[in-house]
């Protein structure tokens, strides 16, 4: 009876979505004939050629992200990743008072996965692979300031992809790996909600909470991870009344947090998930006993509670990719004049594509030449210049092909890829116009990036391709005069996420990579714009409307 329920409401929103379609299809088809009706307008297509060639993505900012990610994912198109973490830990509370003697019961380290719950079951948002991991979980010696020592404006310290800190300066590794708290050689991320249990009045254990599906572990053994005995107590109630615990500055300079490695057991297979480490059940907790003296009777009962740390500080990303020696080549060896045959996208500190509208053609007309079939300008340069529209778009738009002869086929493919103006690292117009969403999933933006579909040609052959709407972006160009500038591809694992990281070193072209690709270790190989099959070319394609003479 549970079930019912939840089935109608879903069948109530599939309902919704799909009376949404054909009311949107509704609309597209009475604006059309609108158009038709009118004799004086036609609608016309035409294809302009497009420059698309390959790029590594270089070593980007990777503190603060809005999720991270651990593990190992292997492409067998692009090789292997791997995710490290580190990151600082804050108390919940200073000046601590942990009581009459304190005995520490256990250390709980409890990481939530991104995941959702369908009926009974939870599903895992964002994990990639099934195979197990190494994973060893280090307290962290290295010190993570704040502040940049080289800055004159006292930036804040920022940490980068590959370890580096600055272009002369990187992570002491070293020191990363100091004391060995947990270490298994079998992880796989798991969608089981997690129960805890407290006992009732009677003594017999019964669930008192459950938690969504988390990375849940003691740190507290077992005994071949070494660890001293009294450690935690040494590190926290021994230090009770002193500075270490007044403020976070002390503490991080006391703590400076932990370490998560990852090293891959089969370097063919492996498991990769996002993680938000930012969220309220991010915790590291002290479970202990103390003494409680009654201020009525005197009497002296044990009581148990918790000290509880957070995420609080700087949470650090460190990716590894062990490329695949062709896939490598064919990126560095990119065809920046010609353009490329093929198009490597990959997330993480992976590869992306270089997009450029209107490039020249085989007869040499460039921008300056295909501008003028939808505008004329009158006294260019004068005070009384005047920009003549001649034609107007409807629908302008990029698709991109895969190239499945080149794909492994065990590859598993991003759904969805983004578009950016790679001068100043921001989404397009038709980006911050599109109002589409899924209430499912709070997916979004399908009208400009159109997820990754598959068509039937008159043969019975299928092809898969994503497509890209670029119509207010050329309107723009064409009615405001606005720069034809460069476009960055990526794959995505959400399009919500665009925000752009910093890169490490100055790039003419590249300032800055989009969280959403940094956050999805996937690739895909696609047909350029310099394809052998013309069909599957990277091509501009337009439809306008223009009076008729």
């Amino acid at each position: 009876m549970k079930l019912l329920p939840s089935l109608c409401i879903k069948t109530i929103l599939v309902v919704f979505l799909m009376s949404l379609t054909v009311a949107c299809e509704k609309d597209y088809s009475e604006i059309g004939s609108d158009i038709i009706d009118n004799q004086n307008i036609a609608i016309e297509y035409q294809s302009y050629p497009t420059k698309s060639y390959n790029k590594l993505i270089r070593p980007f900012q990777s503190n603060n992200l809005p999720n991270n990610l651990l593990g190992y994912y292997y492409d067998p198109n692009f090789g292997g990743t791997t995710a490290h973490f580190l990151a600082q830990l804050t108390p919940q509370s200073f000046n601590p008072d942990f009581g009459d003697n304190p005995a520490l019961d256990s250390v709980v380290l409890t990481l939530p996965y991104t995941s959702r719950l369908d009926g009974d079951t939870y599903s895992l948002d964002s994990l990639y692979g099934g195979g197990p991991i190494k994973l060893a979980i280090y307290k962290n010696n290295f010190f993570l300031r704040n502040f940049d020592p080289g800055s004159d404006l006292d930036d804040f310290q920022r940490f980068y992809s590959n370890s580096a800190l600055s272009q002369d300066e990187s992570l002491n590794v070293s020191e990363l790996e100091g004391q060995l708290l947990y270490a298994t050689d079998e992880f796989i991320p798991s969608n089981a909600a997690i129960d805890l249990y407290e006992p009732n009045s009677e003594g017999v254990l019964e669930v008192s909470e459950t938690l969504a599906p988390s990375l849940r572990v003691k740190l507290e053994g077992p005994a071949e991870t070494g660890l001293p005995e009294g450690y935690w107590e040494s590190l926290f109630f021994e230090r009770e009344d002193g500075l270490e615990l007044t403020s976070s500055s002390n503490f991080y300079e006391y703590f400076r947090g932990l370490y998560f490695k990852v090293e891959p057991v089969n370097e063919s297979s492996g498991s990769m998930i996002q993680m938000d480490f930012s969220a309220a059940g991010a915790t590291l907790k002290l479970y202990y006993s103390y003494d409680f003296t009654s201020p009525t009777t005197d009497e002296v009962s044990r009581l148990q509670r918790s000290y509880d740390l957070g995420f609080f500080g700087n949470r650090i990303s460190l990716f590894e990719t062990n490329f695949d020696t062709d896939a490598l080549q064919s990126i560095e060896n990119a065809n920046e004049l010609e353009g490329d045959e093929q198009l490597f996208l990959k997330g993480c500190d992976g590869a992306m594509a270089v997009i450029e509208l209107f490039s020249e053609d085989n007869n040499g007309n460039d921008f300056n030449d295909f501008i003028t079939d939808f505008r004329e300008v009158i006294n260019p340069g004068q005070p009384n210049e005047e920009r003549i529209v001649k034609r107007l778009i409807n629908e302008a738009y990029l698709e991109f092909y895969v190239d499945q002869t080149a794909l492994d086929s065990d590859s598993d493919l991003p759904n969805r890829i983004y578009i950016y103006d790679l001068n100043n690292n921001t989404p397009l117009i038709d980006y911050l116009q599109d109002p589409s969403v899924n209430p499912i999933t709070a997916d979004s933006k399908f009208i400009h990036l159109v997820p990754l579909t598959t068509e039937t040609d008159s043969q019975g052959n299928e092809s898969q391709k994503y497509k890209v709407r670029l119509t207010e972006h050329l309107n723009n160009i064409i009615v405001n005069d606005s720069t034809n500038l460069k476009l960055g591809v990526v794959v995505s694992s959400n399009v919500a996420a665009v925000n752009s990281q910093r890169l490490l070193n100055y790039d003419a072209v590249v300032k800055g990579v989009p969280t959403t690709t940094v956050l999805s270790p996937k690739g895909i190989i696609l047909h350029g714009s310099n394809a052998i099959d013309p069909t599957k070319q990277v091509k501009l394609n337009i439809y306008y409307t223009q009076p008729n003479n």
